[in-house]
């Protein structure tokens, strides 16, 4: 069973990824992007190329090198544990989501090629209202993507929903400024169900 869980920078992923890992010692943890090496430069790539490289990518370059990665990623990681319970910091849903001027159907399309139609049996979406995003963004350092300003996150926020219905995916929505052991609780007792 393969478990995507999305939303956007800090609305709680990476806590709740550490939480899961306790209840499912047996399962593959991993992330999108960076789940493999290449994956690891690609992100570093596209989140710091202005600071740190000075430039900024086209975003169908960044989309090209997103989908790169995904596909090393299924090599490496999904396609090897497929008959495991595999828990993702991010997936294709946030591929399309973030590419959202590219046409949805082509961005599907694209993925579905690198994945082989391998996609997320349950997408969990840990959504945040814009008050407690502003306060959470303005309490850290931003990457290139974050730098990008709320009305974009929030914009992504709802493409993520969008996503998952355009791929006919099931998906739950979780308010992300709940108790994190509470949304743990929640996580859990969907992929139980469907383990």
């Amino acid at each position: 069973m393969y478990v995507a869980i999305e939303g956007v920078d800090t609305c709680g992923k990476s806590t709740q990824i550490q939480l899961l890992k306790a209840y499912y010692p047996q399962a593959v943890f991993t992330k999108e992007p960076g789940g493999s090496i290449i994956g690891e430069h690609i992100r570093d790539l596209v989140l710091f190329a202005p600071k740190k490289y000075g430039f900024t990518l086209d975003e169908r370059a960044e989309l090209m090198l997103f989908l790169a990665d995904r596909a090393q990623h299924y090599a490496q990681v999904l396609l090897p544990h497929k008959d495991k319970l595999i828990i993702s910091d991010r997936s294709v849903i946030s591929g399309i989501a973030y590419a959202k001027s590219i046409d949805i159907a082509q961005s599907i399309a694209l993925n579905d090629f690198v994945l082989r139609g391998m996609l997320p049996d349950l997408v969990v979406i840990l959504e945040l209202d814009e008050k407690s995003l502003k306060e959470r963004i303005e309490s850290k350092s931003h990457d290139n993507i974050e730098s990008r300003g709320i009305s974009y996150m929030l914009e992504i926020q709802k493409c993520f929903k969008n996503v998952v219905t355009q791929m006919n995916l099931k998906y739950i929505v979780l308010d992300a400024t709940q108790d994190k052991e509470r949304i743990c609780a929640q996580i859990r007792e969907h992929i139980n169900i469907l383990v």
